[in-house]
């Protein structure tokens, strides 16, 4: 019969300490593809909402104006009706864009929000803390 004087329980520690290394392998490999989908992510919605400011500030009122025009322009016998509906085509076509920019804005922000959480509430926290500093 063996005496394990010397074992001190080594093939345990052995055991665990590959496990712990196999648990530190893992966090690191979902803390590197969080952080990868995060920056994606994050990339996607600024990308987005510099689209949806582009079609707010510029792209919409252009083509509300061009259609505002082209039907006094009608009404004034300057233009043709085809030039109204090819206005009035152009802002649609513009509004459904813009919808998609803002669907694509949004499901960016819940894709980061889904790894992060609630981003007002971490914002309205991150904000506390400033202001008590």
């Amino acid at each position: 019969m063996p005496l394990p004087l010397f074992d001190r329980n080594q093939g345990n520690v052995l055991a665990a300490a590959r496990r712990a290394d196999q648990a530190r392998d893992l966090r690191n490999a979902v803390e590197l593809r969080l952080r990868s989908e995060t920056r994606s992510a994050v990339s996607q919605w600024a990308t987005a909402m510099q689209e949806v400011q582009a079609y707010d500030r510029t792209i919409l009122p252009s083509a509300q104006q061009a259609v505002d025009t082209a039907t006094r322009g009608f009404e004034m016998g300057k233009f043709a009706f085809l030039d109204v509906l090819d206005a009035q085509r152009t802002l649609i076509e513009a509004r459904g864009l813009y919808l998609e920019a803002l669907a694509s804005a949004t499901d960016a922000r819940a894709q980061v929000e889904r790894i992060y959480g609630d981003l007002d509430g971490l914002r309205n926290k991150l904000n506390s803390r400033s202001n008590n500093d």
